[in-house]
């Protein structure tokens, strides 16, 4: 299986995802038939253990829906656990430190980039897949091209260091988190202040001038239109709890009047 998603990116084409926090496999496969590229597995806040995550991989991968995943902090076991089971993007939040993007680093991708456990896991079809069937170094390689690593960009030391984040070997773009990055810059949900605006120009322009991936969470169609319009590479729009009641509450408002 490829990266689908780093495909159409190297195409040229924008892609559109959403936060998967539901937790069912059929709820994923049912993202599939909607034109979405991505779904972003969010274990930093949803309710997932390895295998339930890795059953939504499986599910993703079947509709042709890259799957992606948020993980909770930059430590060997929330990182070796995401590639191994097979995630196509990791995104990582809470990140201050240029030492901890270099450890995020270390940890998700081979040598010689960084210094990733071995191993032909379920991500790569146990070995068997025709991308990691060759030599030990070919199927390094291969793995550390497959893999994007996504740090979220959300915390005020993130944001002032980002050129020196985006030098970085082996970190392949940025996402941006909207909400903590405003609270961590002293304007807290006020994304139409001249200032927050200013911080997200500089972090795509920074991505842009990297030549790496740059990614945005939105919660509505007119901001994700706006941000793809800006050059973001990316939206993730919206939690899929959130469309879900929206969705049902607006036909009970609809049929019911109430």
């Amino acid at each position: 299986m490829e990266n689908l998603a780093k495909a159409k990116l190297l195409e040229g084409k924008k892609l559109l995802g959403t936060f998967f926090s539901m937790g069912n496999p059929s709820a994923m496969e049912c993202l599939g038939y909607t034109g979405m590229d991505f779904a972003i597995i969010d274990t930093e806040h949803g309710p997932f253990d390895t295998e339930s995550a890795m059953g939504l991989v499986r599910a993703a991968e079947a509709v042709g829906l890259s799957p992606f995943m948020r993980i909770a902090d930059v430590s060997h076991k929330e990182i070796q656990r995401a590639v191994d089971m097979g995630v196509q993007g990791l995104i990582v939040p809470c990140l201050h430190s240029l030492e901890e993007m270099r450890r995020l680093v270390g940890f998700a991708k081979y040598p010689p980039v960084g210094e990733r456990g071995y191993i032909r896991g379920r991500g790569s079809g146990f070995g068997f897949q025709s991308w990691a069937s060759g030599s030990v170094a070919e199927f390094m390689a291969a793995s550390n091209e497959w893999l994007l690593v996504l740090p979220q960009c959300e915390t005020r030391e993130c944001y002032e260091n980002i050129e020196q984040v985006l030098a970085i070997d082996g970190i392949d773009g940025i996402f941006v988190g909207p909400f903590d990055l405003s609270i961590s810059l002293d304007m807290p949900g006020d994304f139409d202040n001249p200032d927050f605006k200013a911080a997200v120009a500089r972090i795509l322009e920074a991505c842009k001038k990297a030549g790496k991936f740059s990614f945005i969470f939105s919660t509505s169609t007119e901001q994700a239109k706006v941000y793809l319009d800006q050059g973001f590479d990316g939206v993730a729009h919206s939690i899929d709890f959130t469309v879900f009641t929206q969705a049902y509450k607006a036909l009970v408002d609809e049929i019911c009047g109430r």
